[in-house]
């Protein structure tokens, strides 16, 4: 392609999705990310602008501009990405690559020193480059395919801008203040189309591959507590029972004791939020692996993969022990939930799901039946063929 031709296609690309990111802005709710992506075209737009007539602009306007224009870009770019990532943000980091490129900028045009502008504005940029790789490679977008495409178009410019940084240090990089005034235009906006393609096509697929990951999650929950449901408990056992190799595992089920009372004496909302502060103080006491779950009401249950029996009935112990010791702000400082619970241990082989859960929900009642708040280990179960 002829140079006016690529020029002319980044323009193109970078206002199409300048429009579109800004267009899915206005529909959806947590719009801050496409709002800095719309931000981000558009600002790409002014530079690639800038830099195409920075011949004829005033000789500091030509140090400053194109530069801090592109800079701010990729500054709402990261921002975007550590939304996605909820990774604590400020607005101010937006800005800052800016201006930082603003004070080397106004260096170079004091000294006369191109290269110093050419250097200084390539290291900001391969900073953010990576800055930016690191917010799409964090926990939060693990299991998302389209980050792939992210990091790979942000790695290929940090790449670009540590070669065009070594490039200046050697002697032989700018000719003049701006970022792309050399030999390479060509292979430049090349790049940039093909950088423009990438996050335009996987940032839109990134976010909605975000929105149907939560989507997924939430069928996963419960509404009031965040504890998994019993469709998904039912779901992790079984995987349990039918395992190719069989570990031993705990099965725990609890009860809170007389729970009815609290919705009685203190209403419906503390009793929901007796069960929020239960949930979570359970959690707490829990490893990543271990499954716990709300079966409804007041009765849950915890699978605990890979444990010894000891280990289990210990952690059994220390969840009924911590349900014991919350206080509640609705209720006197005196008043106590406690639960009641059953355990079954070992491989789960060959047994029917149906018959486990009997068996737990036997030596639950029989906790109940003993004056509750305690724990009971179920019986020995045969297998069913």
């Amino acid at each position: 392609m002829d140079l006016l031709t690529l020029f002319s296609a980044n323009l193109l690309l970078l206002l199409i999705f300048a429009i579109s990111f800004q267009a899915m802005s206005l529909r959806v709710t947590q719009s801050t990310h496409w709002r800095s992506w719309a931000a981000a075209n558009a600002l790409l737009v002014a530079a690639l602008v800038c830099f195409a007539f920075e011949r004829v602009l005033p000789d500091l306007a030509a140090y400053l501009l194109p530069n801090t224009l592109l800079l701010l870009g990729f500054g709402f770019h990261l921002y975007a990405a550590r939304v996605l990532a909820r990774l604590p943000n400020k607005v101010s980091d937006v800005f800052a690559p800016a201006f930082a490129n603003l004070l080397v900028g106004m260096l170079a045009y004091l000294l006369s020193d191109p290269t110093l502008a050419y250097v200084g504005g390539n290291v900001i940029f391969t900073i953010l480059c990576v800055a930016t790789i690191a917010a799409y490679t964090s926990k939060n977008f693990h299991g998302l395919i389209s980050v792939i495409g992210l990091v790979l178009a942000f790695f290929f410019l940090a790449a670009v801008g540590g070669l065009r940084v070594y490039h200046g240090l050697t002697g032989d990089g700018a000719t003049g203040p701006g970022m792309i005034n050399d030999m390479m235009q060509d292979l430049h906006l090349m790049s940039a189309m093909l950088f423009v393609s990438l996050t335009g096509a996987f940032s839109t697929a990134l976010s909605f591959e975000q929105v149907a990951q939560r989507h997924k999650e939430a069928a996963r929950r419960d509404p009031l507590t965040g504890a998994y449901n019993r469709r998904e408990f039912q779901v992790r056992l079984e995987d349990l029972l039918h395992a190719p190799e069989k570990k031993s595992f705990g099965l725990l089920n609890f009860d809170l004791d007389h729970f009815k009372q609290v919705n009685d004496e203190y209403g419906h909302l503390a009793g929901d939020q007796a069960l929020v502060k239960v949930v979570a103080a359970v959690k707490a006491q829990l490893r990543q692996d271990d499954c716990f779950a709300r079966l409804g009401g007041e009765e849950f249950a915890v699978l605990l993969p890979n444990i010894s029996r000891e280990n289990a009935a210990k952690v059994a112990d220390r969840l009924r022990r911590r349900i014991s010791d919350i206080r509640f702000e609705f209720a006197p400082e005196e008043f106590r939930i406690t639960a009641s619970a059953g355990i079954y241990h070992g491989d789960g082989n060959q047994l029917l799901m149906e018959d486990l859960m009997q068996v737990v929900d036997e030596s639950l009642y029989s906790s109940k039946n003993n004056g509750r708040n305690c724990v009971t280990f179920a019986r020995a179960l045969q297998a069913t063929h």
